[in-house]
């Protein structure tokens, strides 16, 4: 029986074309909008994400147990060996293709009339290149971050400006070592970290070559982190329990969505406005199906009054309403799968340059999809719009065969 209402709906959908192309486009352009959004949004969380790892955090990091829970401990106390014997051993862990030593300290940029305060990270310029390639891209002018110049800075052009410095010019910075002494060393102003147009949230930054601050420092093959990069991104989890095992218990291993906790939060807001907006953009959709099949039953009326004479049975009439609905609900989403999905694929190979302010580089977003998310809208559409038409279907099925018969 079933089959039979089946192909009687198949059949209905196929001769009542006004109606059905309204209900069609309807789920159409519900779904071609919800997987093209959807899919700029992954793309974009992806590319973010990417930008940060490769750009700042590296996809792990590795530091004495308990430091970034404890803020009021001295970071330079907290060290971690960087020496080649203990980044070759990181190297070791399948998977992992770079490791760098950095140092996070505070100190004084000082020139001979001005000084400020400052916050400087201490990089290896040649492995934090393998580590977080992007970070070069960050210099506007001057030496890179990849160049090995001993003895020179890179700072804001806030702090420049702040200081009176000038490309070339020489600053002496100050800092105290892990006993409490202060120390200092002059450098030379090499290059302009930011990129014009782009606000920095620290804008008393600046970078120093590490072996140059692990002399300031009195810190000789020490660090406080290392960055680690791995082959794929998606594997850093996996990766993470065996680099413990390999660093052993005196250390913590933290992976870029411990360190950057951040973007986990800034992807849930974006997910749920964009489900949000996704779902009243749906509900709508369906309002207009529901609309279409309550003046589908209004226009067969004598229809429905002549099946009921015939003995078609009431719920036999329900079903065949929401069967009809859902055949227009499954085949607008269907297409309105490929359309939207045609569209990601090809923005996806292409890809979209998008300039974000507060971020130094631009940023690539290839959208992208699930097969499993996309076959999720086609069943919402399909079950939506059954939904929709329950109403319609109910009053269809409830209708006296005499006064349908009568109907003008």
């Amino acid at each position: 029986m079933l089959l039979s209402l089946f192909r009687i709906a198949f059949r209905s959908v196929l001769r009542h074309r006004r109606r059905s192309s309204i209900t069609f486009l309807a789920a159409l352009l519900a779904v071609a909008v919800m997987l093209s959004i959807r899919g700029f949004f992954n793309g974009m969380q992806a590319s973010i994400i990417e930008t940060t790892v490769r750009g700042q955090t590296g996809a792990l990091q590795i530091h004495r147990k308990g430091l970034l829970r404890s803020a009021n401990a001295s970071s330079l106390r907290l060290d971690i060996p960087t020496d080649d014997a203990f980044l070759s051993q990181i190297r070791s862990v399948p998977g992992v293709t770079a490791a760098a030593g950095r140092i996070f300290f505070s100190g004084m940029v000082s020139t001979s009339d001005l000084s400020g305060a400052a916050l400087l990270a201490a990089i290896d310029p040649m492995r934090e290149r393998a580590v977080c390639p992007l970070t070069a891209e960050m210099v506007s002018e001057g030496k890179t971050l990849g160049e090995s110049v001993p003895h020179s800075v890179i700072l804001t052009a806030e702090l420049a400006k702040r200081l009176g410095l000038k490309l070339g010019q020489s600053a002496a910075i100050l800092s105290n070592d892990s006993d409490g002494v202060l120390n200092a060393l002059e450098f030379r102003y090499s290059g302009v970290y930011g990129q014009p147009g782009f606000a920095l949230r620290d804008k008393m930054f600046g970078f120093v070559p590490l072996a140059d601050a692990q002399q300031l420092l009195r810190m000789e093959g020490r660090g406080t982190e290392i960055v680690v990069a791995v082959e794929n991104l998606d594997d850093t989890d996996k990766i993470k329990p065996v680099l413990q095992a390999v660093v052993g218990p005196a250390y913590e291993v933290s992976s870029w969505r411990e360190v950057a906790s951040f973007l986990e939060d800034v992807v849930a807001r974006q997910n749920f406005v964009l489900n949000l907006c996704s779902g009243i953009f749906l509900l709508i959709s369906l309002l207009g199906i529901g609309n279409t099949m309550l003046m589908s039953v209004q226009e067969r009326t004598r229809e429905i009054g002549t099946m009921m004479s015939l003995g078609v049975r009431r719920n036999q009439i329900r079903y065949l309403f929401l069967m009809e609905a859902m055949l227009l609900g499954f085949s607008g989403g269907l297409w309105g799968s490929v359309l939207g999905g045609g569209l990601v694929s090809y923005l996806g190979y292409k890809g979209i340059l998008l300039r974000i302010p507060g971020m130094l580089v631009p940023v690539y977003i290839y959208p992208r999809l699930s097969v499993g998310y996309i076959c999720f809208v086609i069943m919402i559409s399909a079950t939506g719009a059954t939904l929709a038409a329950l109403w319609p279907a109910v009053r269809a099925s409830g209708m006296r065969p005499i006064q349908a018969l009568s109907a003008v």
